[in-house]
């Protein structure tokens, strides 16, 4: 099993995009406070806090699952349920990340955006490249999460094959790639609350 590693670079991967968007969110609320520019960087936010959400959601119902009798009792159940549903997951992000980009389309109309003030000229070119890669262009949150949900199906087809031979050994396996997830996604259900508090 070489997909623990993978998950958890995936998942830190859009961790580390939550944590770049909410330093740029912060920079920019704390210099400009216009509540129709503000309105206006907020959709972009909570855009793509909807990739994120996404990814919350997906790892949710398997980190409930923290013991042997649970994992016997529930596992085949949620496998299947995830089974039938996580190739329809995966496009979610795309289209969140378009709405995103058309926000952020909006937001570049604002005379604020081309401010020569060297701090926010700075965190506006950094918007501007996070958009760009992380976004549209390039879109690597959502080919990560798109990753990240397609490798979690292997993982759990691989745990649900070895459950039948030796339950105890795929919890086992299970359980530490879940633990190994947890710090991950509690920062991601966290992240509205770094970006809402005062700075």
């Amino acid at each position: 099993m070489a997909l623990e590693l993978k998950l958890t670079k995936e998942l830190a991967t859009v961790c580390v995009t939550a944590s770049e968007l909410a330093a740029i969110e912060t920079l920019i609320k704390g210099e400009l406070a216009k509540p129709a520019f503000v309105e206006q960087l907020d959709k972009i936010g909570n855009s793509i806090r909807d990739c994120f959400a996404e990814t919350v959601a997906v790892l949710a119902p398997w980190l409930e699952i923290d013991n042997e009798t649970e994992f016997c009792n529930r596992y085949d159940a949620a496998y299947a349920d995830y089974k039938a549903s996580y190739l329809g997951i995966t496009n979610r992000p795309r289209l969140t990340s378009e709405r995103a980009y058309v926000d952020y389309m909006l937001l570049r109309e604002f005379k604020e955006t081309q401010t020569a003030y060297p701090l926010l000229k700075t965190t506006f070119a950094r918007l501007d490249e996070f958009i760009d890669k992380w976004i549209t262009n390039d879109a690597w949150l959502a080919m990560t999460i798109e990753n990240f949900v397609k490798m979690l199906y292997r993982f759990l087809t691989e745990i649900a094959e070895l459950k039948q031979k030796d339950p105890t050994d795929a919890f086992t396996l299970y359980r530490a790639l879940m633990i190994a997830l947890h710090p991950y996604y509690a920062m991601l259900q966290n992240y509205r609350k770094v970006v809402e508090e005062p700075v």
